[in-house]
């Protein structure tokens, strides 16, 4: 039952580490779904470098925190650890913790860094990729989701369904919201905050990059109708889209 506990805790150790770092670094890096085995090849590679750093740092300190073991105690006098199993104990779990805070940094600096790759990427990891990429000045894509029946829906991504069936890739848009009818309709405005589209309704996307305009802020229906007719409504920045025709 030791031997079982004691393998359960260096396995917790050696895959913990990986797990962040791969899930802090898929939040910036859109990839395809990996294999289980490849996935747990990716968790024990970054979670052993990650835990061998940690584990070198932890040793160096032991020489000057008494509460820590040294690489003295661990290689030339093991014997030692049984008298200290408290010490061994606080070692271990500073060594865990350290790992995991290095994976995650080392994550998030490599997600940012990572270039975008041309290669073989699934049809639905594409999409969202395509979809999500903002401009190269930092500017967020809007969006103009032309329907089967004709109509045109526009607003800022929210969500996106990575799937290779393009019926099951649904979308979620949300405010700034405009309704377009068929031909040549009114573009309309929408009070709605987002906005749900099935994949299978949409034949065709839009993107566009936008400038920043000044937008009149949302009044307080209840607010508003207390207030005087002189005042004005606070003025904020936001992201708006130009009407469709002078979009680039």
């Amino acid at each position: 039952m030791p031997g079982n506990a004691i393998a359960v805790a260096v396995l917790i150790a050696a895959l913990a580490p990986g797990f962040c770092f791969v899930q802090t670094y898929r939040r910036h890096v859109l990839s395809d779904k990996p294999s289980p085995t490849r996935e747990i090849i990716e968790f024990f590679s970054a979670g052993a470098l990650a835990t061998f750093v940690a584990s070198v740092v932890v040793l160096a300190l032991g020489s000057l925190v008494p509460w820590l073991i040294s690489l003295h105690e661990l290689v030339v006098d093991p014997r030692a650890l049984r008298a200290s199993a408290w010490h061994v104990v606080l070692s271990g779990g500073l060594v865990l913790l350290l790992s995991v805070t290095l994976c995650i940094v080392a994550g998030e600096v490599l997600g940012r860094r990572a270039p975008t790759r041309v290669g073989h990427v699934n049809a639905g990891v594409m999409s969202v990729r395509v979809l999500a990429t903002r401009s190269p000045k930092g500017r967020e894509p809007y969006l103009a989701v032309e329907l089967n029946d004709g109509r045109l829906v526009e607003g800022y991504l929210r969500h996106a369904a990575i799937e290779d069936d393009p019926d099951r890739r649904d979308l979620v848009l949300q405010r700034p919201l405009f309704f377009s009818g068929t031909g040549y309709a009114e573009r309309t405005p929408s009070a709605a905050v987002k906005l749900y589209v099935p994949g299978f309704m949409i034949r065709v996307i839009h993107i566009s990059y936008p400038p920043v305009i000044v937008e009149p802020k949302d009044e307080d229906p209840v607010a508003g109708a207390s207030a005087s007719a002189g005042a004005t409504s606070p003025r904020r920045k936001r992201w708006m889209p130009v009407p469709r025709s002078a979009n680039k």
